[in-house]
């Protein structure tokens, strides 16, 4: 009887243990090194890891470490290996990654000491104590990107910054502030109204509000006025949502490049007087002003013409004459493609124009095809002096433009 009752007593106590066990939140378990065996644990345990107690008695550690993050089982091996060997009261402890009932994966910091030892006095049996810090290390991860997105709003070199739907300041970098003169934190709940022309602030305003309309990002280059000069910034802005973040919130980042926009219009103007050096030397290469004798000037002409080209022609002729104290300017259309009106006119005007300085125009090279054109386009000629190649042109224009009054020595000696 006395047996009986020490008996029954035992497994009060025992029963009364358990519910101790059950009771604690946290997983605890006994595992048996040798067998891989589960000889005891608590409701914790099978909450966590989604089975029934005779499940985790049959498949014992296997039920255990198919629920284990594949990439933190050598981990666990490791910290087996060093209980093996622990001394009695030698703590190990790790964390490892296991998939939780509802399939999500969840973190537990494990503690573990050495249980029951053999007779041999190797280790038989561990205790592991395991607790779900999921939630304290996802406070913890927001607890630094918050301090993370402090530093970085400190230390930008950037404009950051995020609105309300109302346009009131939510968040703004240490740059930003500097920018609008006020201390740290002296933008919140404050609006572009409070720190911009009302003009800037509206412009402000109608993109922001484009942002939340669409839902899209807007990228663009805006000017901010400043007492110190304004300033060229590319701002991107975008809309924010979110548990816990205000309807209608749009965050932004504005990088200055103010000094890239003066690099690019030197670049620009640099580029522009390139350009205008390589169009002047081009058309002199097209339009070559040859002194070949005292007085005498030649011109080839090659291609074809239009408006820009012709004054450029007249102008450099011209230019030519008056430098040259030239007498007679031959104008060889040997290489011309084709004569129009356009053509014509020009070449008139330039004699015309060169006559007013004191020289007469030698036209040389006329090609059957351009003087019928010529005759049909009915060109008056009147001032010209025309030779069929550039050779009888020279001929003609050498010492005419070498004698002391101008004067034609042929016709001279004509008369």
């Amino acid at each position: 009887m006395t047996e009986t009752k020490a008996s029954q007593a035992q497994e009060s106590v025992s029963a009364r243990a358990q519910r101790m066990l059950d009771a604690v939140p946290s997983i605890v378990c006994v595992i048996d090194i040798k067998a891989a065996r589960i000889t005891a644990h608590n409701a914790a345990l099978a909450r966590a890891a989604g089975c029934s107690d005779g499940e985790l008695s049959a498949r014992g550690v296997e039920a255990l470490s198919g629920c284990i993050h594949a990439d933190d089982l050598d981990g666990l091996a490791a910290r087996a290996a060093r209980l093996a060997s622990a001394r009695d009261g030698e703590v190990v402890e790790g964390e490892l990654r296991a998939r939780g009932r509802g399939g999500d994966e969840r973190r537990f910091a494990a503690r573990a000491e050495v249980f029951s030892r053999g007779e041999d006095g190797a280790a038989r049996e561990v205790i592991i104590c395991a607790e779900d810090v999921t939630e304290r290390r996802r406070a913890e991860q927001r607890v630094g990107r918050e301090a993370l997105l402090a530093e970085v709003c400190d230390r930008a070199p950037v404009l950051l910054y995020a609105k309300d739907g109302d346009g009131a300041f939510l968040l703004a970098s240490r740059s930003l502030e500097e920018r609008a003169g006020v201390g740290p934190g002296g933008l919140i709940g404050k609006t572009d109204r409070d720190v911009h022309p009302p003009e800037v602030a509206a412009i402000y305003k109608d993109i922001e509000d484009l942002v939340r309309t669409s839902g899209a990002p807007f990228e663009a280059e805006e000017t901010d006025p400043h007492a110190e000069g304004a300033r060229t910034f590319y701002s991107v802005k975008f809309p924010v949502r979110g548990k816990g973040i205000p309807e209608g919130t749009v965050a932004g980042i504005s990088l200055d490049i103010t000094r890239v926009k003066a690099a690019e219009l030197e670049r620009e103007a640099a580029r522009d007087e390139l350009i205008a050096a390589q169009q002047d030397t081009i058309q002199e290469l097209v339009t070559p002003l040859l002194p070949i004798a005292e007085g005498v000037l030649v011109m080839p002409l090659i291609g074809f013409f239009d408006s820009t080209r012709a004054s450029r022609i007249i102008e450099t002729l011209l230019q030519g004459v008056a430098r040259h104290a030239t007498r007679i300017a031959i104008l060889d259309v040997t290489g011309v493609k084709a004569v129009d009106a356009h053509v014509a006119e020009m070449l008139v005007q330039a004699a015309r124009a060169a006559g007013l300085l004191g020289a007469r125009v030698v036209l040389t090279g006329i090609q059957p095809a351009i003087a019928q054109t010529m005759i049909e386009l009915g060109v008056d000629l009147r001032g010209l002096i025309t030779a069929g190649t550039l050779q009888s042109g020279i001929a003609y224009a050498v010492p005419v433009g070498q004698a002391r009054d101008g004067a034609d020595p042929r016709r001279l000696h004509r008369e």
